[in-house]
């Protein structure tokens, strides 16, 4: 005999299966054109059932963007790793700039619009999945002698969000004109010159 879902169970199931209709509509429509009751008619839930999960329609995009903090830290941090410690932030910050094309330029505007409207919490805690993810890398290149010893690490690693967040947002405005990976690499790059251990050797 089948097991009977628990109410908790079920409310999981059903958050969930609000995000994968949501995450498909997003495929088809902007963020703007989707409303609560086309997602209510797609996931088969009443309105009431999405309330109960979500108090806004800009909560989806703040829960949306959770899924990338598992990307970084189950795929990318590990991948990142294995190159020189160095080489490595860069690479990170690539892939977070990578990601926002990924994600599409409809989606992460809204991403913005949701981190100034009610996720400034969420997205601006470092102890995040992708923000720790590159202190860890910070920390490791500090330690291998690569950084310089007496290296804020916590004001390195916000320097370095701003700056990939700020590629981010231009790349919005320039609708996706530049090459993200290209822009963060090298300011970057030049920013990470003034703490490095030995000057005379480059990036």
């Amino acid at each position: 005999m089948e097991k009977k879902q628990t109410r908790k169970e079920q409310a999981l199931q059903t958050r969930s299966n609000i995000l994968t209709v949501c995450t498909g509509l997003l495929r088809e429509h902007t963020f703007d054109e989707l409303s609560i009751s086309m997602i209510c008619r797609e996931a088969d839930i009443s309105v009431g059932a999405f309330y109960h999960h979500f108090k806004t329609k800009s909560d989806i995009i703040v829960e949306l963007y959770r899924d990338v903090d598992d990307v970084f830290v189950n795929d990318i941090l590990p991948v990142c790793r294995q190159l020189p410690p160095l080489e490595a932030i860069l690479q990170y910050l690539c892939e977070q700039c990578g990601y926002a094309e990924t994600m599409g330029i409809d989606s992460i505007k809204n991403v913005y619009k949701a981190q100034i409207d009610n996720g400034n919490t969420f997205f601006a805690s470092n102890a995040r999945g992708l923000p720790d993810g590159l202190r860890c890398l910070l920390q490791r290149a500090v330690r291998e002698c690569c950084l310089k010893t007496d290296t804020d690490i916590e004001k390195l690693l916000e320097d370095l969000l701003i700056m990939s967040r700020g590629v981010i947002y231009y790349w919005c405005i320039r609708n996706g004109e530049i090459n993200v990976r290209d822009y963060i690499y090298h300011m970057a790059e030049g920013y990470l010159q003034a703490y490095i251990a030995n000057p005379s050797i480059s990036l």
